[in-house]
């Protein structure tokens, strides 16, 4: 088979699941081709995966209304050159004869488009499509709106729908083809989880929300590090490694790679970081609480909603010396509940059961 695969470049959780796919795909045989754009490009540069980069217009909701003057200004001068982009990488695909049997789309419009154009099937694999189903709930000033009209734009028709989630989602009717599932935990993880040796150590990561940074500096949040003597910190940043910066003996810095990350993840006795999907489930994979830092979407706002209510780590929009000591003595009780939370799905080999449902699809 020919799989064409759209991966949301906002964030790595995108590419690191979808990487997985692309892996377990190609190893039984099928060609897969990867659209995607923003970070996802610099992701699969990094690997043998062929990859096309693509244009995806901002679009910007002001509560249920089109934030249009912000859609204007963000995408007025890329907006026809993108186009021009996009229709060349289409021409590309079909100059190599790469026609596809089915498309994926992890929150990536532009292949779902070319579903449509070509009536191929189009699979939904993401964790966003959860917000459809849910009830119009506002977390400090954030809706699900904005994000079931965006994906109500982006994904009208769709073959199947599968939910990537670490929590339950509780008094829900869904579809027929719609399907909740555990996440797809990357191959560098599951294979080393029996690695697991606890120190004193917290990883911390900062991710953004386009160009959109937690509240705080890195010189805020490391002052308050230093504080933290008998807990060492750290710090994966390629844009604050190599800076020549005064810092105290319990925090290291490193740039963003996944080997070390996943390295010194394995060590730690917690997280620090954004409030991705993707980093808290492999985090509660291992069983390591997290001190999450909600950016200005929905999204995260409702994963830290669930950490706080079910006393799964901590969540704020600042680190303080208070609420970080805080965090830092009940590290033990944050395990314990993730081990034993029942609002958290159970642990399940998605991966494969998401291949032999792409599968299914084989050309006739």
């Amino acid at each position: 088979m020919k799989i064409l695969i759209g991966v949301c470049g906002i964030g790595k959780g995108h590419c690191i699941r979808q990487y997985e796919i692309c892996k377990a795909l190609i190893n039984r045989g099928h060609e897969v081709r990867v659209l995607t754009y923003l970070e996802g490009i610099n992701f699969f540069e990094k690997t043998d995966i062929k990859f096309y980069k693509v244009f995806v217009p901002l679009v910007l909701y002001k509560g249920d209304k089109l934030d249009i003057f912000n859609c204007l200004r963000r995408n007025f001068c890329v907006f026809i050159p993108g186009l021009i982009k996009n229709r060349k990488v289409m021409r590309s695909l079909f100059k190599e004869g790469f026609i596809p049997d089915v498309c994926i789309s992890d929150y990536e419009p532009i292949v779902a488009k070319i579903s449509y154009k070509l009536k191929k099937p189009l699979l939904n694999i993401d964790q966003q499509s959860k917000f459809i189903y849910m009830d119009k709930e506002i977390i400090h000033g954030f809706s699900c709106v904005e994000e079931k009209k965006r994906l109500n734009l982006f994904f009208p028709k769709y073959n199947n729908k599968y939910i990537v989630s670490f929590y339950n989602l509780k008094n829900i009717n869904l579809p027929q083809n719609v399907e909740v599932l555990y996440p797809i935990i990357a191959e560098d993880i599951r294979n080393k989880q029996l690695q697991i040796k606890t120190k004193n150590k917290i990883i911390v990561y900062f991710s953004k929300f386009i160009d959109i940074p937690i509240r705080q500096t890195y010189v805020e949040v490391i002052n308050i590090f230093e504080n933290i003597n008998n807990f060492e910190f750290v710090i994966f940043s390629t844009e604050l490694y190599g800076e020549k910066m005064n810092i105290g003996k319990n925090i290291k810095i490193y740039k963003n790679e996944r080997e070390k990350f996943i390295e010194e993840l394995l060590e730690a006795k917690g997280v620090i970081s954004t409030a991705g999907h993707t980093l808290i489930s492999e985090s509660f994979y291992l069983g390591k609480p997290v001190f999450v830092l909600p950016l200005p979407t929905f999204d995260q706002h409702y994963c830290a909603k669930i950490i706080l209510e079910n006393d799964l780590g901590y969540a704020a929009d600042k680190i303080t010396i208070t609420n970080l000591k805080n965090f830092l003595l009940k590290l033990n009780l944050y395990s314990y509940n993730i081990a034993k939370s029942t609002e958290l799905i159970e642990k399940k080999d998605t991966l494969n059961y998401l291949i032999k449902k792409i599968e299914e699809f084989k050309k006739e």
